[in-house]
């Protein structure tokens, strides 16, 4: 529908619109809305976590529960220990130790995201991004101390302590040639 002489046509989102904010899609939540979302990746490691350590306690105990003796035998009598059971002993660790740390790092994603107020990971880039174009406030004396004790220290190893070449700038005004 083509707008009439007396509406103002709406303007066509340019691609540095586009760019300027990605995170169109969290930007209207709620204060509400984005702490449910933060809390709910938290809550859900927790939940996990907590049944990963349930899962580890009850194989630990059924092992320990292996070892223990029958009631109607003297104490003296003991199990003794398979060998062969070693590998799949440590395949079971491993698993239940990985199950554990993977949990226990869901939990901290939401807690850092929660922290933070990152609502999803178009946001956490756009962050990022702001933080590493930012124009710093470099020292050029401390930028040459640092690489002078570089410099020392690779010497000390005997290790090439060369700086690499810095690739020549070219002039941005000049256009690149044209393809034919």
């Amino acid at each position: 529908m083509a707008p009439t002489a007396g509406e103002p046509a709406s303007p066509q989102p340019s691609k540095s619109d586009s760019r300027a904010s990605p995170t169109s899609s969290t930007a209207s939540y709620s204060p509400l809305m984005r702490q449910v979302r933060e809390f709910g990746l938290f809550f859900a490691g927790a939940s996990f976590l907590a049944a990963s350590i349930a899962v580890s306690r009850r194989s630990v105990l059924r092992r320990r529960f292996d070892t223990l003796p029958p009631f109607h035998t003297s104490n003296r009598y003991t199990k003794p220990f398979d060998g062969s059971d070693r590998v799949s002993l440590a395949t079971q660790a491993l698993g239940l130790a990985t199950l554990n740390v993977m949990s226990f790092g869901i939990m901290l994603t939401g807690g850092i995201s929660w922290a933070f107020d990152l609502c999803s990971v178009a946001e956490l880039r756009e962050r990022t991004q702001a933080v590493l174009q930012r124009p710093g406030n470099a020292d050029p004396e401390a930028e040459k101390e640092m690489e002078d004790m570089m410099k020392s220290l690779l010497d000390k190893l005997g290790m090439d302590s060369t700086l690499p070449e810095k690739p020549k700038q070219e002039d941005s005004n000049e256009d690149p040639p044209a393809k034919k």
